[in-house]
């Protein structure tokens, strides 16, 4: 029995590990160990089993998993992390369009348009076939065109979008927008995986070669696939059947994108004679987490039974903090950030988690106020930023004079002089002749191009730099352009330092890299390149609930708890509740060793109305958390005394805070914090 690859496990850990011989299905728990298991069954795949690297396609959602995965088996067989293929689904998907574009009509020098670059071609569309949408129509259409191509549904497909409610008018807006996309040569989002799986199910040949390419298909957060990515893994994995996929259907909260858990509830009917291992201990959280986490998900119906347990017995209970409005909350919040700071540094920062991003205006102003340090997490990523696009745009102009939608970008974000008008001027010419935008600046505007000499320096780049690179190459063109002297005239110092660490990225990455062209780095930051931390020491954390999937934190507080935002008051339907209460499960289980729902209304969430009492600590202040909130700091003990207090009347004392605070029972009417230095209680 190979020990290398199991060493220190449990037994499902080291049985996930050691599974061959037919399909296999992980339900991995939060806190499980999953990404481990995950890293040493391929390392066993190629270690005992004698799999090429190449040959054991990895996927997963996030290009930060993907690096952490790579890593990890680099470690534990010494081979070069770029030997093996792990990527996100989107990388894969763009990979399989470059290696076989052909198969499909897509040409090599196709490009991957952006959100932003999406949504104002859509636009110009709208604008000129429906210009009577409203911004909020125009979103949404984009967004169920999305939702249609994550569907394999494109505008040859008119039946079968009317059956989904497009409008005649509709429809013809997404027949446009294919034609855009045809002419400019550009793959959106979705068409990186609904594209391949056309490609795959309509040429046999190239479905088998890509069979015999990937002979071990391993698959991470399995239940946050979507239709198309599912259909990629199903045509990949082929009736060999060499697949372990790994996912929980706790933890899927991603419906709302696409994803439907059916695919993992489902996988023993798609791939028959799979072998089930759930992963139950749990490595992170304490024994009070894991219980009243437990008991709120086991609400649920449509759900594989498992409860998740730990050898951390001890730890702080459950605190269910008691708030009348969002204001009281964020006073209470920043209140208790400050008393920890002084008291027990050690459990900060604090993560505050909300379930939509207005929730957090309340906590920013309070924290604010209070100087409270805090930093909201994935609240944009660093390639969505404009500043950040505007300078792709004009590296991808640069090696490439034809790229009509970096044109657009650069007249649009530089001070060139090239305006409404001018635009529509040279769309005209470009279009009546045929020729790219610049092409038609170029020759029918020349002016612009001699008064300019960004413009001039421009005209003359070489699609590869001589020297310096091209994070050189785009240092020069955004100083000539001016770009910089606006955001320094307008004192944009976030925007300048945002441009620096771009730069520095490209220069990074030709360095360890040494990508073969321009294609591959814009690819790698088109599709999942991001980043989004400085290093500034915070004491808070504010995200959504949906972003801290994945993430862990040493104390949460859940904030607004209650019957208006959990269940989110726009969502009715059965399964929609139970995504609802799955949110809020993966919200608890993010918590290390702390962990306190906050309600922000008298309203309490029927989620946690069934929980058993002894489960958790109602309180109404931040002094009553942290007056029992941790077994690792135990408060000077008080013997157990009866007292009198002139409002609350009899009382016992249960626990000495400090040289002034008490905590004190009084029975029926609760335990309650009580300082002497303000009301004094009288011995009975």
């Amino acid at each position: 029995m190979p020990t290398e690859w199991t060493k220190g496990m449990n037994p499902e850990q080291k049985e996930a590990v050691l599974h061959f011989d037919s399909p296999l299905l992980i339900v991995a728990g939060a806190g499980s160990g999953k990404t481990r298991v995950i890293t040493h069954k391929i390392a066993y795949l190629v270690g005992e089993k004698q799999f090429s690297p190449r040959s054991i396609l990895g996927v997963t959602f996030t290009n930060k998993a993907a690096s952490e995965m790579k890593q990890r088996i680099q470690e534990l067989t010494g081979i070069d992390s770029r030997e093996f293929s792990i990527s996100t689904f989107h990388s894969l998907g763009l990979r399989i369009l470059r290696e076989n574009g052909d198969a499909g009509d897509f040409g090599g020098d196709w490009k991957v348009m952006d959100d932003g670059e999406q949504r104002k071609a859509i636009e110009r569309l709208l604008k000129s076939h429906a210009s009577h949408y409203t911004s909020d129509q125009r979103d949404q259409l984009r967004r169920r065109m999305n939702s249609a191509k994550m569907n394999s549904l494109y505008p040859n497909n008119p039946d079968l979008l009317e059956d989904r409610g497009f409008s005649p008018e509709e429809i013809h807006i997404f027949r446009q927008y294919w034609q855009f996309q045809l002419e400019n040569q550009a793959w959106d989002y979705e068409d990186l995986v609904s594209l391949p799986v056309k490609l795959l199910q309509g040429n046999p040949d190239l479905l088998t070669h890509y069979r015999s390419r990937f002979q071990y298909v391993v698959v991470d957060e399995f239940q946050d696939t979507n239709p198309n990515q599912y259909e990629l893994i199903r045509l990949l994995a082929g009736e060999h059947q060499a697949i372990t996929v790994v996912g929980d259907d706790d933890q899927a909260i991603y419906s709302w994108r696409g994803a439907n858990v059916r695919f993992l509830s489902d996988f023993e009917q798609d791939f028959p004679g799979t072998r089930v291992i759930k992963l139950e201990q749990n490595f992170r959280s304490t024994r009070p987490i894991l219980n009243f986490a437990n008991s709120i998900i086991r609400m649920n119906r449509q759900r594989r039974g498992k409860s998740m347990w730990t050898e951390h017995t001890e730890g702080a209970p459950v605190h269910i903090l008691h708030s009348v409005s969002k204001e009281d909350e964020a006073r209470k919040a920043a209140d208790l950030v400050r008393s920890w700071k002084t008291r027990y540094p050690e459990r900060l920062p604090i993560a505050f988690l909300y379930r939509i991003n207005s929730q957090s205006l309340a906590l920013e102003t309070a924290f604010t106020r209070r100087q409270v340090p805090f930093r909201i997490l994935k609240g944009q990523r660093f390639f969505d930023r404009k500043e950040v696009r505007d300078c792709l745009a004009i590296l991808r102009l640069a090696v490439n004079r034809n790229d009509n939608l970096s044109f657009r970008r650069m007249a649009d974000a530089l001070p060139l002089g090239i305006g409404a008008r001018t635009m529509e001027q040279v769309d005209e010419k470009a279009r009546a002749n045929e020729i790219s935008l610049w092409d038609a600046l170029v020759r029918f505007f020349p002016g612009k191009i001699s008064v300019k000499p960004f413009l001039q320096r421009l005209s003359v780049t070489e699609p590869k730099p001589a020297s310096g690179g091209y994070a050189d190459l785009l240092q020069s063109l955004i100083k000539i352009s001016g770009y910089l002297d606006v955001l320094e005239r307008r004192g944009d110092d976030d925007r300048i330092l945002n441009i620096s660490e771009l730069i520095e990225f490209i220069r990074r990455w030709e360095t360890t890299e040494k990508p073969s062209g321009i294609n591959e780095l814009l690819d790698r930051i088109s599709v999942d390149s991001h980043d989004e931390n400085t290093h500034t020491p915070v004491d808070a954390y504010l995200l959504t609930m949906h972003n801290a999937k994945g993430l862990e934190f040493n104390s949460v507080v859940v904030t607004g708890v209650n019957a208006t935002y959990l269940p989110f008051f726009l969502r009715k339907g059965i399964d929609e509740l139970e995504e609802e209460r799955r949110l809020l499960y993966v919200a608890s289980t993010r918590a290390i060793r702390h962990l306190i729902l906050s309600t922000d209304s008298d309203r309490l969430s029927p989620f946690q109305t069934p929980v058993p009492s002894q489960l958790y600590r109602f309180v109404h202040s931040p002094e009553e958390v942290s007056a029992s909130s941790s077994p690792n700091h135990p408060e000077e003990e008080s013997p157990s005394q009866q007292v009198e207090h002139p409002v609350f009347g009899p009382g016992r004392v249960e626990k000495r805070i400090d040289e002034h605070k008490f905590l004190v029972d009084f029975g029926d009417r609760g335990q309650k914090v009580i300082d002497t230095s303000i009301v004094p209680l009288s011995p009975r």
